[in-house]
């Protein structure tokens, strides 16, 4: 009796063994899976960062805006160059992937003292510059050649930013559809004109147009 005490006990002290085995096991699994899955949705907000880093700084140039970074700790970084944002990328991503950071930290962008003359410009340009479309056989507004809602004017750096950020009828953003204009909607030479709006009109010795010169350039004083 009193060795089938003792083998019924020793039964029970090695199931329980093989149970915690199997507990830890699955605890260890678990955690593994839930790091990985942790590690993912990281990896994919560090992409969600960098692009929200690129178009931020894209902004910054073509609006003459100013830009700066906070980090997880609030300190504040003035980002004004190419190099500079591409070490806040390298300084912040990797350590919060590896969970050592509480956040990736945070873009922002402000309107800069020539930003609203710049809008300004952007507006004329988009209103009145036209490109030539085979297909249609007439002068096409930038919007209507990008497919774009129809161009309004403009009035805040806010709008602008929320401009940027809208979706063609192919669901491309604003900001990259119009990075390069031309021919039917590809980075190909096309014919321009700058189009007064009351019968007359001029030739733009441009066959394709850029983003920034959408800002910059004065077409309407062109020769």
């Amino acid at each position: 009796m009193v060795r089938i005490k003792r083998g019924l006990k020793f039964r029970w002290i090695l199931c329980f063994v093989i149970f915690s085995l199997a507990l830890l096991i699955y605890g260890n699994h678990l955690f593994r899976e839930r790091a990985k899955k942790l590690e993912d949705m990281r990896k994919k907000e560090a992409l969600e960062f960098m692009d929200d880093g690129w178009k931020k700084y894209r902004m910054m140039q073509y609006a003459g805006a100013n830009m700066e970074y906070t980090d997880s700790k609030g300190n504040i970084k003035v980002i004004e160059t190419e190099p500079v944002l591409i070490d806040i990328f390298d300084e912040a991503i990797d350590p919060y992937i590896l969970g050592k950071t509480p956040s990736l930290g945070s873009f922002r962008i402000t309107e800069g003292e020539e930003t609203l003359e710049l809008i300004q410009n952007f507006n004329d340009n988009m209103s009145h510059l036209k490109i030539w479309n085979n297909r249609e056989g007439r002068y096409m507004t930038i919007s209507e050649n990008e497919g774009l809602e129809e161009f309004k004017d403009i009035n805040s750096f806010e709008e602008l930013w929320e401009y940027m950020n809208k979706q063609n009828d192919e669901g491309v953003i604003y900001i990259n559809e119009l990075d390069i204009v031309g021919h039917d909607r590809t980075g190909r030479p096309g014919k321009f004109i700058y189009d007064y709006g009351n019968g007359e009109s001029k030739e733009i010795s441009e066959n394709v147009i850029i983003l920034f010169e959408l800002f910059k350039d004065k077409y309407k004083d062109w020769s």
